[in-house]
């Protein structure tokens, strides 16, 4: 052999090629592919019923509202995430605000999802009662223990105050790690806010894997319908403090309240971790710290230590059965019990300032350089009012200059039903947020919501309807249609995917207008997207354009198509960043930006053209003086599809016309 092998993954220095003599193997990667950017990322922001991704709980049991934008997956990861139908959520027939309603019924691509804080200020702990033990020498527990689920918005009930939670909360069924059958308990002659357990074999110091049984920890103690102390003890206790003694607890009632024993010895007793019944973690009822589930009073202030059933109470333990929410109980924090806000917290709200400014939080929480608020391209709001209206307009426009395009689809209260007002300059018409990025979408359209049929909810007439059939805008089902419709599409065409997203609008909104052909000619030229009822195709759009009245940035189409070149382009060409302006350097980003403009004309593939021609330019925007400061100038053109708006049947017919062939 002469000489050495070497292999490199880039032109090395001439320096590093004579360094020693033999074969030089430069394996260079071929071109990249330039990936198209995702163009129907669509977000919501709204009101949901389970707000655990828009609020913090810190150590204290206060709310705070730290709203986290959710990718939802499926219908299932859409409940799990941000809960059900809440029929008490949105001020329905108006302005909105129900983020499952704007959502029932559409598809998406990609769908991201940032709850508003409707939460009281402070948090609330929920516990259950576990299953007694089988009998005086069976400590285990009656019935199988298994996991219990509170599903968020479930209502509690005291007196005329309700109360929902805005979290899903889980009981775990890890079982008892310590068991006896050797209690002993003595009355105390009167009732205290703790008693004393004990059993002479306890090792409480050590039961917890060598640890002491920990404050917050359950007792399940005796038999329900037992003779004499089994009986009448039988419960769930909370531990108040770590045990320091090894054959003695000390304990309170998971409500608080004061309690005495029925003395008694040779009783049945476990302990569980606190998780298997109690939110609380390691804490008493007196402590702050346990208050951690985020609330909603609807009607008033709930004051403090208050302990509150469900609406609807699951069936009581016996000796023989047990339901998994079985004792189910809602309680307050002592010290400010559940504050209350009625602008925010009463059922239906309606708009307000403070609504407003939730929202606002909501809508720059997608600002974030992160995943996956960095990949929205469409924001709809499922609450509108002059002022979100506004703030979305500005969050696209701001989002869009620092980061990928993004486009607002909004709609007005579904109280307005005049066109004049919709086509005015000043809110809520069109002319108030116009932008080529605000797509303002009327009439609202109705639709069957099956969780709300039974409940009383306002229609957009006024009138009260429990059959289901909402009135909803029309904001959410363009978002939706525009994140199944390829960019390059108009979203005002009638074919395939139209018919079937629009499926489930059943017509108008109650007390729409009567509209003609002269109320849709304003309506284009003032830049509103209608809702058409067609006769022979359905819902539609009638227009499918933009707010913008500037030539050039009227049809939504051309808006989505440049954002999702410009997008793919500068997603590629962020790899590029950095490294030497070498000849070789601008042959691959030139190559990489005409490799994907060619595929995007597909010339040897006609039906999947989507632009007409591109012109790509690295020559005219660069100087000496430009390179040398580390800028390089691409200049990228293509001509998008013009869509069939109007077609023109030009026709001669009668007796007389001459149809001879030419």
């Amino acid at each position: 052999m002469a000489g050495f092998v070497r292999r490199y993954s880039f032109v090395p220095p001439i320096e590093e090629i004579t360094a020693i003599e033999g074969v030089v193997i430069i394996d260079l990667p071929p071109p990249g592919a330039v990936a198209g950017s995702s163009t129907g990322v669509v977000a919501v922001v709204g009101e949901f019923t389970d707000m655990s991704s828009g609020v913090s709980v810190n150590s204290s049991g206060d709310v705070a509202t730290a709203p986290r934008p959710v990718e939802i997956f499926s219908g299932q990861d859409l409940l799990d995430k941000v809960g059900g139908f809440d029929e008490t959520i949105g001020d329905t027939g108006a302005s909105g605000g129900s983020g499952f309603i704007a959502l029932r019924n559409k598809k998406f691509s990609r769908l991201i999802a940032v709850p508003v804080n409707l939460a009281s200020s402070k948090g609330v702990r929920l516990f259950r009662e576990l299953p007694t033990c089988k009998s005086v020498t069976d400590p285990s527990p009656a019935v199988l223990l298994t996991t219990g689920t509170v599903l968020a918005g479930r209502e509690f009930k005291s007196g005329a105050n309700r109360a929902r939670t805005c979290a899903r909360v889980r009981f775990t069924a890890d079982g008892p790690y310590k068991q006896g059958v050797d209690g002993a308990i003595t009355a105390a002659g009167s009732p205290g806010a703790t008693q004393t357990f004990s059993a002479a074999t306890g090792a409480f110091t050590t039961a917890k894997a060598g640890l002491p049984v920990q404050k917050g920890d359950l007792l399940v103690l005796g038999v329900i319908g037992g003779a004499g102390a089994l009986g009448a003890n039988a419960a769930t206790y909370r531990v108040t403090a770590d045990a320091t003694v090894a054959t003695q607890l000390t304990v309170e009632k998971q409500d608080g309240a004061t309690f005495d024993w029925t003395s008694g010895i040779a009783q049945p007793y476990r302990i569980h971790p606190a998780a298997d019944g109690d939110t609380g973690t390691q804490t008493q009822a007196s402590d702050v710290g346990g208050y951690l589930i985020p609330a909603r009073p609807l009607d008033a202030a709930i004051t403090g230590a208050t302990t509150i059933s469900p609406t609807l109470v699951p069936p009581a333990a016996t000796a023989t059965s047990w339901d998994p929410l079985s004792g189910l109980k809602l309680r307050s924090m002592p010290t400010s019990g559940l504050p209350y806000t009625a602008t925010i917290q009463a059922a239906n709200a309606v708009s307000d300032a403070t609504l407003d400014a939730l929202y606002s939080l909501a809508i720059d929480a997608l600002l974030a350089d992160a995943l996956p608020a960095r990949e929205v391209n469409i924001l709809v709001t499922a609450r509108h009012s002059d002022t979100i209206r506004t703030l979305a307009k500005a969050h696209v426009l701001l989002a869009s200059g620092q980061g990928v395009g993004r486009s607002a689809v909004i709609s007005p209260s579904l109280a307005t039903v005049a066109v004049a007002t919709v086509i005015g300059d000043a809110a809520p018409g069109v002319g108030a947020t116009r932008a080529e990025r605000v797509w303002y979408t009327w009439p609202g359209c109705r639709t069957f919501i099956p969780e709300a049929v039974g409940y009383s909810l306002k229609g957009a007439d006024g009138l009260a309807y429990t059959t289901g059939i909402l009135d909803v805008h029309m904001d959410a089902w363009v978002a939706s249609l525009c994140s199944v419709l390829p960019p390059e599409r108009n979203p005002g065409q009638a074919t395939a995917p139209v018919p079937e997203a629009f499926a489930p609008i059943l017509g108008l909104q109650r007390a729409a207008p009567t509209m003609t052909i002269n109320e849709y000619i304003q309506l284009k030229a003032k830049g509103v997207a209608a809702l058409r009822m067609d006769k022979g195709a359905g819902p539609l759009i009638q227009s499918g354009i933009t707010s913008s009245l500037t030539s050039g940035q009227k049809n939504i189409n051309r808006r989505r198509m440049a954002d999702y070149i410009q997008d793919s382009l500068a997603q590629q060409y962020l790899s590029f960043c950095k490294l030497p302006i070498t000849n070789a350097w601008k042959d691959s980003i030139v190559g990489e930006t005409d490799a994907f403009l060619a595929g995007l004309l597909s010339l040897n593939n006609p039906p999947a053209q989507r632009i007409v021609g591109y012109l790509i330019d690295d020559k005219s925007g660069n100087t000496p003086d430009t390179e040398a400061r580390g800028v390089f100038v691409v200049i990228a053109k293509a001509r998008s599809l013009a869509t069939a708006d109007e077609i023109v049947l030009q026709s001669e017919i009668g007796e007389g016309v001459n149809v001879t062939a030419t």
